[in-house]
């Protein structure tokens, strides 16, 4: 399912799929027994969105007579597309980490706060990164100078500039509770 809200593009097909959840049993909100599918998706420019799936049994008019209504009970099949925010995805994605242990460390990847019992700051992550020639020759004459690898070098100034920006009121979220102190 694709859909266009405020200018952003959501599509099942080319979002990643995280997690989700189904429910059977009644709804208020319908006013009917209701098979519900609900799964949270990622974009590929960091957006979440809820995509949910009713099915449902309900009185429906079959003709097209406003005087004399034929109606007849009908499979009702409700697909919406919701976009929600990081916490609201967050929230989410731990209701089923708990309820389901073995999504834990695979939602962590995408919900760093997920993972900070279990987080260890030696275990190493592969990323790829392109920078520009001139970034480049800065990191070789920074690597000449001192004693660091690449890696070291970049983990170092990621983490120093995202402090700096949570000190600032930039970034809000701190998931390994670093910055609170």
């Amino acid at each position: 399912m694709k859909k266009v809200i405020q200018g952003a593009v959501y599509n099942t097909e080319k979002a990643k799929m995280l997690c989700e959840r189904t429910y059977d049993g009644p709804s208020h909100e319908i006013g009917a027994h209701v098979k519900q599918l609900q799964q949270l998706y990622k974009t590929k420019s960091n957006k979440f969105f809820f995509y949910i799936k009713n099915e449902f049994v309900a009185h429906v008019a079959v003709n097209n007579d406003d005087i004399n209504p034929e109606n007849e009970d009908q499979e009702v099949i409700e697909e919406k597309i919701t976009p929600v925010s990081y916490e609201k995805a967050l929230q989410f994605a731990s209701e089923i980490s708990t309820a389901y242990k073995s999504e834990k460390k695979r939602l962590s990847k995408y919900f760093p706060e997920l993972a900070v019992e279990e987080s260890s700051d030696n275990r190493k992550i592969q990323k790829k990164l392109y920078i520009s020639e001139k970034a480049n020759w800065y990191l070789e004459l920074m690597l000449q100078e001192g004693n660091e690898t690449n890696s070291s070098l970049v983990e170092r100034l990621i983490i120093e500039q995202y402090q700096r920006l949570f000190k600032k009121g930039i970034m809000d979220r701190d998931p390994f509770h670093e910055m609170e102190k």
